[in-house]
């Protein structure tokens, strides 16, 4: 009796499975088992030491962080576990080596789907949150898995962006063959023009005066923001953004009227409603202005 349960319990022993040479396809199985129960004990208590080493500072960085060390434990546990797995079989080498090249050549835009991933979780790429444009497409990324992204649509209307409700799924291997624009929800604002034409006779002085005021009461953004932001994203790139307050731009244009460029830094998400502000308070301010006439010009 003693020795039929130092048999069993040596049958059930993970270590003992580990070290033998000829498994039976069942213990290849329970081995296959335990190591599943491992990796996933593994991968929770690094997800819980992680949490309370560096708390996630809002939902979307605890969604990545979770979907990256997620996806490396699956790599890494699949890497490490096959040959574990398989070492009691002698063709081993030659039936992975036939597997694997009929894999890579019959899944080629699964592989770059692949190479894209990784080029979209690099210091280069964009996460969830971010605004991009590619293919000629725009719209806010909310959600990246291994194989495709999906971005939630934005209107290509300059006057407007805002989103269009569409979700449009991406393959990931489109960063591989594409160009693409990113505003970065680490520096998630843009330079913005507003363009008013006044007549050769207006006070284009006054004009010039009033829209600075406009600007500098409605829009324009706390230095220690913008600073900020720059600041966290020179840590990739070598940034230098120059003057960063609003400014006016006039000028006289050869079809005979006088043009004022409203210049300034404008959350990418709050633009439609910025150019709102502008054209009310452009409105107010110049219904007062008998000496300033706006006029329609053709573009």
């Amino acid at each position: 009796m003693g020795e039929d349960f130092k048999e069993f319990y040596s049958d059930l022993n993970p270590f003992h499975l580990l070290k033998m040479n000829d498994r039976a396809i069942s213990q290849s199985l329970l081995l296959f088992l335990y190591l599943v129960i491992f990796a996933v004990l593994v991968y929770k208590i690094t997800m819980v030491m992680v949490e309370k080493i560096r708390p996630s500072i809002d939902p979307a960085h605890d969604y990545n962080r979770r979907k990256v060390i997620r996806t490396g434990f699956l790599i890494s546990f699949t890497i490490i576990y096959l040959p574990v797995i398989f070492s009691s079989l002698s063709l081993l080498p030659t039936v992975l080596g036939l597997a694997g090249a009929g894999i890579v050549i019959s899944l080629k835009e699964v592989w770059l789907n692949m190479v894209g991933w990784f080029m979209i979780m690099g210091s280069n790429g964009f996460k969830v949150g971010d605004r991009i444009e590619i293919d000629n497409i725009k719209g806010d990324v909310v959600n990246i898995g291994f194989f495709k992204f999906t971005l939630l649509e934005v209107s290509t209307d300059p006057k407007a962006e805002q989103s269009t409700n569409r979700l449009i799924h991406f393959p990931n291997y489109n960063i591989v063959i594409h160009r693409f624009f990113i505003v970065s929800d680490t520096m998630d604002f843009v330079w913005d023009e507003f363009k008013i034409s006044i007549s050769l006779d207006s006070d284009w002085e006054r004009a010039e005066f009033l829209c600075a005021q406009i600007l500098n009461e409605e829009l324009v953004l706390a230095p220690e923001l913008v600073d900020e932001k720059i600041r966290e994203l020179s840590k990739n790139y070598l940034v230098r953004l120059g003057k960063t307050t609003p400014i006016v731009y006039t000028s006289y244009e050869q079809d005979g009227y006088i043009l004022l460029s409203l210049r300034y830094l404008t959350p990418i998400r709050s633009k439609r409603l910025n150019r709102i502000l502008i054209s009310r308070e452009i409105l107010k301010k110049f219904k007062n202005e008998s000496n300033i006439h706006l006029i329609q010009v053709k573009r």
